[in-house]
């Protein structure tokens, strides 16, 4: 290969390295964030007492708890389907059950995708500091420095579409995850009752928030590091 080959095939090698650290280091932070609203109990108890939980099923504030608890349980545990009584009656209707196996599946596809991101962050950094060695460092800096401006403009431009029109990026992400319609439910039903669509507006503002927090730390740091560097050697 010739010299000129050779380095163009090195710049796309880099510049397709720092592209997926850009998608890791957004679907780390979007993962385990998303597992946080998953599985926080006072995450749930948050969203129950600012959108009335009680008022809304009718249900005293112990069993919308209990009902949560199960609810969470089966997000993470191997059951198949969502079992939950109130007083010897099903809470949850036979669509609503159905939508709950798609949608933990989904949440299990988010998790694994986040231990993948983790692995791949871990995989790369081993990588530059094998082949780079001294100048590991600030080859690592200079890389994520470049891919948290990529991530942290897609969260901002994503922020914008969702806060100014969240039904529509509500109704879109449903039709671009899930392959059916059994999202689509009435407000008497007890997964609308218990999270109404401000819920899953301040769950987003929260993903958003940590996703948008995590990658501007990282990108001030690497950018503080190269700054001191420059200094150091001017």
């Amino acid at each position: 290969m010739n010299p000129i080959a050779r380095h163009a095939s090195l710049r796309l090698g880099r510049l397709l390295a720092e592209v997926a650290l850009a998608v890791a280091l957004f679907t780390l932070p979007v993962a385990f964030s998303v597992r946080y609203a998953t599985t926080s109990a006072s995450w749930w108890e948050r969203g129950f007492e600012r959108y009335d939980a009680t008022g809304r099923t009718g249900l005293p504030q112990e069993e919308v708890l209990r009902v949560a608890q199960e609810t969470r349980n089966y997000l993470t545990n191997d059951d198949e389907r969502l079992d939950v009584d109130v007083a010897g009656t099903d809470f949850y209707t036979e669509r609503e059950i159905l939508h709950m196996i798609d949608v933990k599946r989904l949440m299990a596809r988010t998790f694994d995708a986040g231990w993948a991101a983790l692995g791949f962050i871990i995989a790369f950094v081993a990588v530059i500091v094998w082949r780079r060695r001294r100048e590991a460092p600030t080859a690592l800096a200079r890389s994520t420095l470049s891919a948290c401006g990529v991530v942290a403009l897609l969260v901002v431009v994503l922020g914008i579409i969702g806060i100014s029109g969240f039904d529509s990026a509500f109704r879109q992400f449903h039709l671009l995850f899930f392959t059916n319609d059994l999202w689509q439910l009435s407000s008497r039903d007890g997964l609308i009752q218990l999270f109404p669509q401000r819920f899953f507006f301040d769950t987003t503002l929260l993903i958003g928030g940590v996703t948008l927090a995590v990658v501007v730390a990282a990108g001030a740091g690497s950018a503080m590091y190269l700054w001191r560097l420059r200094r150091g050697s001017g």
